[in-house]
């Protein structure tokens, strides 16, 4: 009997042992995960009495899209070229203007600046108007009429929103349109110059020809007045009728008696020339 209590209290030894061994090792366990998280966490003091700070801090900024924007931007082609116009207002100027980004969705705005020399940028505005929607990659030409000499600009605005920036509108400058009328004027004065000249030749040339047909009617008239005597002179003796023979007999009797009385007697040519009527009429 006393050997198998022995052998009993023997056996409960060893399971106590073992229970001891597990609870010391879960308290080692335990332990290092509470120092672990210890260590790993930041530290805090504490005390009594303790100061209230204040204030922001922000980690960055970030841009939000417009919802005006609809991504169009514009740009003047030649805008970094001088145009000069040769021409005496009032003109009609113009400028082209290019979408170099998405379709525009709708119009906006420009306006037209003048001086009378230097930078019209720094003149006065003298109009405006409209430009209509464009679309991507097109170009669309502004004209304005002017009616003054000097430079001109034309300054465009892009779309509300352009760049993501609602509280004022982006502008953008042309290239200088310079108008001049002094070098028109010159080249008008001399074609009218040349156009008095010219008349002078015509009325030269003119006047030739008709002193010509003067001199050939003067010689038609001459030709005339000398052909009729030679017409008249033509009809001799010959071709004379019976009658008038009769009749230049007659009157030669009495022109004999005529002298012999001492009168004076026409000759033979003046009564042919008397007499020629007469014969014309009967």
């Amino acid at each position: 009997m006393i050997t198998i209590r022995f052998l009993r209290s023997r056996k409960f030894k060893t399971n106590s042992k073992r229970w001891s061994v597990a609870l010391q090792l879960f308290t080692i366990w335990y332990m290092v995960i509470i120092t672990g998280t210890y260590l790993s966490s930041g530290t805090e003091a504490y005390f009594n009495d303790h100061d209230q700070v204040t204030g922001t801090i922000t980690a960055g900024t970030w841009e939000v899209e417009s919802s005006q924007w609809d991504k169009s931007s514009l740009a003047f082609i030649n805008k970094d070229q001088t145009i000069v116009v040769k021409a005496c207002p009032p003109i009609n100027i113009s400028t082209k203007i290019k979408n170099k980004g998405r379709d525009m969705k709708g119009t906006t705005e420009f306006e037209v600046f003048y001086k009378d020399s230097g930078n019209p940028m720094k003149g006065k505005k003298i109009g405006n108007g409209i430009i209509q929607p464009i679309s991507s990659n097109n170009v669309d030409v502004l004209t304005f009429e002017v009616n003054k000499p000097g430079n001109y600009k034309f300054r465009a605005l892009q779309r509300p929103g352009h760049g993501n920036k609602d509280d004022s509108r982006q502008d953008l400058w042309s290239e200088t349109i310079t108008v001049k009328c002094e070098e028109v004027k010159k080249s008008q004065e001399k074609e009218e110059v040349k156009l008095e000249s010219e008349p002078g030749k015509e009325v030269e040339e003119k006047s030739e020809p008709a002193e010509k047909e003067q001199k050939a009617e003067q010689n038609k008239e001459a030709s005339e007045t000398e052909s009729d005597p030679v017409k008249e002179e033509v009809e001799t003796p010959d071709k004379v009728s019976p009658e008038t023979s009769t009749k230049l007999e007659k009157k030669d009797e009495t022109s004999e008696q005529d002298k012999s009385e001492g009168k004076e007697v026409p000759s033979l040519t003046e009564t042919t020339e008397s007499e020629a009527p007469m014969q014309k009429e009967g």
